[in-house]
């Protein structure tokens, strides 16, 4: 699969709907922060665009803890101004790959397309003007009635405080099958190529967060509801799907090939 250089005035003309009318944005996407919040394996900020006028309109508290940026200094720009804390070298990747995550959102029913999350590793600014490695998703979407994004949850996670070697890439986990799909991006030619990744379910992902955040067993089995016997048995899963033998080689390697 290629992924196309995208600049960021063809980025608009994918993006941009022309949608009239007040909508509480933040309430509307409460629900998906609270349980970022739940999940999030480390420190990590949100923004709010939306997409008439391509304008952060919302944003969270803690910007100018993760950012170069207050909040305030966040709320009323445009979305080029994301774009201006990502690292050059990977800015491109980015807005080719946000290009493709609408396209992908907008192309089967939303009750499918729901259940269709992005994720893109690259190189972002932090409070000190230092590029840290960042983990971007988007966990919920708000449609129009013709289908299309109006606008998102922006969600940035800090993995500054990993000590492993990160890659820009984009993975695409798709709930509807139960599989993920993780692409490399190759320098020059913008190509995604498969990866060759071992398949991580739900749960599986669930678990490996909580254990990133430094869960044990007992707690994330109270976390998620299940007995603590079903959670060892995802862990030894997820030891031979990695082919790893203890759990910090397993966090290793979920770590180095950007599995969470």
């Amino acid at each position: 699969m290629k992924l196309t250089a995208i600049t960021r005035n063809a980025l608009n003309a994918v993006l941009m709907r022309k949608e009239y009318g007040e909508t509480d944005y933040r309430s509307y996407f409460a629900p998906a922060i609270e349980q970022a919040t739940r999940f999030a394996p480390a420190p990590f900020c949100w923004f709010i665009p939306e997409t008439n006028n391509m304008t952060i309109v919302e944003a969270s508290n803690n910007m100018q803890q993760l950012t170069p940026h207050t909040t305030k200094n966040w709320v009323g720009q445009g979305i080029g101004f994301w774009f201006s804390t990502i690292h050059p070298n990977d800015v491109d990747f980015v807005m080719s790959a946000v290009a493709m995550t609408a396209k992908i959102n907008e192309t089967p029913p939303i009750e499918i397309s729901n259940k269709l999350n992005s994720n893109i590793y690259c190189r972002m600014l932090d409070a000190t003007n230092h590029y840290r490695w960042v983990l971007i998703q988007f966990p919920q979407r708000l449609y129009n009635e013709q289908g299309k994004v109006i606008s998102c949850l922006v969600m940035t996670t800090d993995l500054s405080h990993l000590a492993v070697s990160l890659k820009t890439m984009m993975t695409v986990v798709d709930l509807n099958s139960n599989k993920s799909y993780y692409y490399n991006a190759v320098v020059n030619t913008q190509k995604l190529v498969d990866a060759n990744l071992p398949v991580i379910s739900k749960r599986e992902r669930e678990v490996v967060q909580l254990m990133a955040k430094g869960l044990n067993t007992p707690q994330i089995a109270n976390h998620l509801f299940i007995a603590y016997d079903t959670v060892e048995n995802h862990k030894r899963n997820l030891r031979k799907k990695t082919q790893t033998k203890t759990a910090a080689a397993l966090m290793n390697y979920v770590w180095e090939n950007n599995l969470l």
